[in-house]
């Protein structure tokens, strides 16, 4: 890598504060944001200039560092670091190279964690940096935590160990049987035995490839789901009747409670899940015992049901249960040495549960058996004829040009015709078959989300008892994003319905139409809106013109890049962020009732 910056960007002789040192407003916002760390050194190998990350990396405040010599600045690595030499040697030949040598290192090393943590893993790649103009040259460094990469190699050896093995034993058992059919005379009763074995390999066999698939296609998105109305009882009690036929030490129990509703889920995976769940208390009770599987209304959560399934065989350890729903892992034990499989069956059926808007986990003490549970959404919903809703739901929601007028009378309409509570239920239904459109493709990326969040809003404002004025006064806007039309007209609404005054300018607001905005409107705050694609450079220019121009204003920001960057908010110096429309209003009031204390 070979960079070239301009001489009022990097001071070769004397350090300056960064600010001072990057004289080219757009680049400071562009290194503040790399999601690697950038150091650079001048031609004397002390430290000018680290961005956020780096600092994070080093465990270091800038102002610690700055103008520091490389090898203090990378004290604590090589202090933490498992085989210092690769990285020793690497800061020898830079540093005894002449200035402005064409030269690149790059090291990988082991960094030993804190008690009670994992080693993490660092890639450093060393760069010359040349100037124009009469000043020397300088070099930079790149850290890169590959720890994550680290741990995809392992999980991927792990799965080729795995699979080769689990791929090669059945393999060979049908392999050996079919040889011995083919080149010896046996008896009818024997030829048979040997069948027999050839067709549970086969179907060992074809079990492992359909998990590797199903895993697959979770992993990838590609997992088709088709919810409906699923009685759960015949459910349950249809896995149990094929399951006990291959399990004669066990007795198997089932405990519904009375009037239990459907569910919404997907009937083949939901037998899946508990196909999964129900075999694995067979298995790891390989000496019998009573299996309980129970279903009833979820005491922590009214809108889903509960279902459990105990057995009476080994158990897992206190250390073991946090990870047996993790890829590859198989609960380790000297009574369940003989039990096969992959260790991906409780992966998916964690998956697949999730995926249908439930959550699953495990109660368990070694040596007394084990209960799962997992829950799964009621269906509340009555059938109804919403057609009309839908149509002006997607006329109006997801269509470019969005106008959501039409869909807020139509939603007046329904809040005040229809019996008290059903409200929720049509929305609901509706939002599902605009999901069940996204995965089908007649709809965009985010169009489900934008539909679901004007309807949460919507259904807010209804629920609200309207809100006296209190004076107070806010205005709205971004930079950019038109995308980002519904946030801020989700943020406008939670200031109304506060009692606020509302001025939303939308997105894509030069600089002077939020001056002027200001100037007419005189508010009390100034609500901006950041995310990944705008610039922050104009952002920033924005806050500093207006906190020149309007220096008693309350400055609040909020949007995906603040959520990712929590110190953006103090770097652009505005009085508080926050992540969701009524945070925005809280604080708001908060920062201003601090400044004007007479405000009640």
């Amino acid at each position: 890598m070979n960079t070239k910056l301009n001489d009022d960007i990097i001071k070769s002789e004397n350090s300056l504060p960064p600010a001072q040192m990057f004289a080219a407003e757009a680049l400071q916002p562009l290194l503040e944001a790399l999601p690697n760390g950038l150091i650079l050194f001048n031609a004397q190998y002390r430290l000018v200039y680290l961005n956020t990350t780096a600092a994070m990396l080093l465990a270091r405040q800038p102002e610690e560092v700055l103008n520091a010599p490389l090898r203090e600045v990378l004290s604590d690595i090589l202090g933490r670091v498992h085989e210092a030499g690769p990285l020793i040697t690497a800061l020898n030949t830079i540093t005894n190279s002449p200035a402005g040598s064409a030269i690149t290192e790059e090291v990988e090393v082991t960094l030993k964690g804190n008690e009670g943590e994992n080693d993490s893993f660092l890639r450093l790649s060393f760069f010359p940096v040349e100037a124009q103009g009469p000043q020397p040259p300088g070099y930079g460094l790149l850290l890169q935590d590959v720890t994550r990469n680290y741990i995809a190699d392992k999980l991927k050896n792990e799965f080729v160990a795995v699979v080769s093995h689990e791929l090669r034993t059945p393999l060979s058992a049908m392999q050996g049987f079919s040889e011995l059919l083919l080149t010896q005379e046996a008896s009818p009763e024997r030829r048979k035995l040997w069948l027999e074995m050839i067709n549970r390999e086969s179907v060992r066999l074809s079990s492992l490839i359909e998990d590797l698939l199903s895993l697959s296609r979770i992993e990838s998105g590609r997992i088709d789901l088709r919810p409906e109305r699923v009685e759960l009882e015949s459910v349950i009690r249809q896995c149990i009747e094929i399951l006990r036929v291959g399990s004669s030490k066990h007795s198997f129990k089932i405990e519904i409670e009375e009037n239990l509703p459907s569910v919404k889920a997907d009937r083949d995976k939901l037998i899946q899940v508990l196909n999964n769940i129900v075999g694995n208390a067979i298995k790891y009770s390989s000496k019998g015992g009573q299996i309980v599987v129970r279903a009833g209304y979820s005491q922590d959560d009214p809108e889903h049901v509960l279902v459990s399934v105990t057995d009476q065989g080994v158990g897992i350890t206190k250390a073991e249960v946090p990870r047996v729903f993790e890829k590859f892992y198989r609960v380790r034990g000297i009574n369940n040495k003989e039990v096969k499989g992959t260790g991906l069956g409780l992966t998916i059926t964690r998956n697949l549960v999730e995926l249908q808007g439930g959550r699953i986990w495990v109660e368990s003490e070694q040596g007394k058996g084990s209960t799962f549970f997992f829950t799964i959404p009621l269906h509340n919903f009555r059938l109804r004829d919403i057609t009309a809703f839908k149509q002006i739901l997607l006329k109006t929601l997801l269509v470019p040009d969005k106008d959501t007028a039409e869909a807020e009378l139509y939603l007046d309409y329904l809040q005040r015709t229809l019996p008290s509570g059903q409200l929720d239920e049509v929305l609901r239904d509706s939002l599902y078959s605009i999901g069940e459109m996204w995965h089908r493709g007649e709809i965009g990326v985010g169009d489900e989300h934008l539909a679901t969040n004007v309807i949460r809003d919507f259904l807010s404002r209804v629920r609200t008892s309207s809100t006296m004025p209190n004076g107070l006064k806010v205005v709205i806007g971004g930079v950019a994003g038109e995308e980002h039309v519904v946030g801020l007209t989700m943020v406008a609404n939670a200031f109304g319905r506060a009692g606020w005054s509302v001025s939303n300018l939308g997105a894509n607001v030069p600089l002077a139409a939020f001056l002027t905005t200001i100037e007419q409107v005189k508010p009390d705050a100034l609500i901006l809106s950041i995310t990944l694609s705008q610039r922050l450079v104009e952002i920033n220019r924005l806050v500093q013109e207006v906190r020149n121009a309007f220096p008693d204003l309350v400055i609040g920001v909020g949007g995906h890049l603040v959520n990712e960057l929590p110190d953006l908010a103090e770097r652009l110096k505005v009085d508080f962020h926050s992540s969701t429309p009524d945070d925005a209003v809280r604080l708001a009031r908060q920062v201003i009732r601090a400044k004007k204390p007479s405000l009640t």
